[in-house]
């Protein structure tokens, strides 16, 4: 009973503490009417060091470019997917920032409950604007026919190789190039299985490849298969299709034949909790191969710049198919009711833009979500190169308002057939009872 005692004190001090912030933060904003009329606030989720140094070279450069306007950056961390608390704080209160950059996978689920401006009025003054964008990046910012924010940044995911650790097997790394195009994920599996070794008590030492690590999740697995994750025409989430089924089936005889426990142990060796950055598996050259982003190229130059790796495609179900990948990234949205809502989406327009995405790709390696910016061939140096050109395979997460919702159950689901606690099936339908009714809320519901 002590120990819940504390446990609940804890608990409310967190939350006394984060009411706390956010009262701060709005403070900060002030109200409308006490505002520079010439001031945009700005708030922002991305809060690293090196992704506010390039937030703050784009508002330097349009504050230079737009000398009747000033940008003000507040950092809002998020607490997770689709976590909206200090939004709701915000426009429910009457003090919004004029600007807010936010996962672009959440746009959908904030606008589909008043959160965001609708910025079709403003897009309409600009015919075509659309078209700039890669379509799927436009897509999530979608919701029922109307524009709720512009799109910043992209990513994408691939297999990424150690050829030392290949060559000391005796497989030729070459059979990784993507010259040849995507390997199977059996081709991938087996290349893997010879890359285990364990020590005298059957611990790992070094693991070829875990399905699930990394960027290995499930969304990676199950659109790789095709999923679509809703139909259209009933209304319906799809959490049972065969593709995402074939996803989970795939993670229970993975963690079968690799040892879910014994993973673990070796991630808790090699990876730590609280572990500097520089200590991955991947990194220290336990872990063969891995399913990581673009963005680990900038990571490995700083942290293990010795390593000799190769990037390759995402494995695919049959031989012969065409590269896959699938991209998340941040947009930059108005909250209702912004106090310099003209000035808003001035910025939100040169933040997004060609100007804009050049400067924050440069200092932080993220891919531009602005095509033309593909011309642009300083922006792909190295295996970058690889992942630009990979883009016109991708796709992204079916922009649903129940989208961060769907995200957790998927995951919960996930875990629970790793840990061999619940089937395939069984996992996704109950994923499938949780989220449905809460989708139904907004049918009729159309993908933009």
């Amino acid at each position: 009973m002590q120990q819940n005692k504390h446990t609940t004190f804890a608990r409310l001090c967190v939350g006394l503490l984060g009411l706390f912030l956010v009262a701060m933060a709005l403070s900060s904003c002030s109200f409308p009417g006490s505002r520079d009329s010439h001031e945009v606030v700005y708030w922002t989720t991305a809060t690293d060091p090196i992704t506010t140094k390039a937030q703050q070279a784009i508002i330097d450069a349009f504050d230079k470019a737009n000398p009747d306007l000033h940008v003000r950056m507040v950092g809002m961390p998020s607490q997770g997917t689709g976590d909206s608390t200090s939004l709701i704080t915000a426009v429910r209160g009457g003090s919004p920032p004029d600007a807010y950059m936010i996962d672009r996978f959440t746009v959908s689920q904030q606008a589909s409950v008043g959160l965001l401006q609708d910025l079709t009025p403003y897009e309409s003054k600009n015919p075509g604007l659309e078209n700039g964008y890669l379509p799927f990046a436009w897509g999530e910012t979608q919701y029922q026919g109307h524009s709720y924010g512009l799109p910043l940044e992209t990513d994408a995911r691939a297999i990424y190789y150690n050829k030392d650790l290949l060559k000391q097997a005796g497989i030729d790394p070459s059979e990784l190039d993507p010259s040849h195009g995507p390997v199977t994920v059996d081709k991938l599996w087996s290349i893997a299985q010879k890359l285990n070794k364990t020590d005298s008590h059957g611990n790992y030492t070094q693991i070829g490849f875990i399905p699930w690590a990394g960027e290995g999740e499930h969304a990676t697995w199950a659109l790789d298969f095709g999923a679509k994750y809703f139909n259209q025409q009933q209304c319906q989430v799809t959490l049972t299709e065969p593709a995402i089924m074939q996803a989970y089936q795939d993670y229970q005889k993975w963690a079968q034949q690799l040892n879910y426990s014994r993973v673990a142990t070796f991630l808790a060796t090699y990876q730590p909790p609280n572990a500097p950055p520089s200590q991955t598996p991947f990194f220290t050259g336990h872990l063969a191969m891995s399913i990581d982003g673009n963005w680990n190229i900038a990571s490995l130059q700083q942290y293990a710049p010795k390593l000799n790796y190769g990037v390759t495609y995402l494995p695919r179900q049959q031989a012969g198919e065409q590269p896959f990948t699938w991209s998340g990234g941040m947009a930059v949205v108005m909250p209702r009711g912004a106090p310099n809502a003209d000035g808003g989406y001035r910025f939100i327009r040169y933040m997004t833009g060609a100007e804009g995405q050049k400067i924050y790709a440069q200092i932080t390696g993220h891919l531009p979500t602005w095509k033309d910016l593909y011309n642009d061939k300083s922006l792909f140096q190295g295996n970058q190169q690889f992942f630009g050109n990979l883009m016109q395979y991708s796709t992204s997460r079916v922009p649903l308002p129940v989208g961060a919702q769907l995200w957790d159950a998927m995951t919960t689901a996930q875990q629970d057939v790793l840990l061999g606690n619940k089937s395939p099936q069984q996992a996704l339908q109950e994923a499938q009872a949780r989220i449905q009714p809460q989708m139904q809320q907004y049918c009729p519901f159309k993908i933009s």
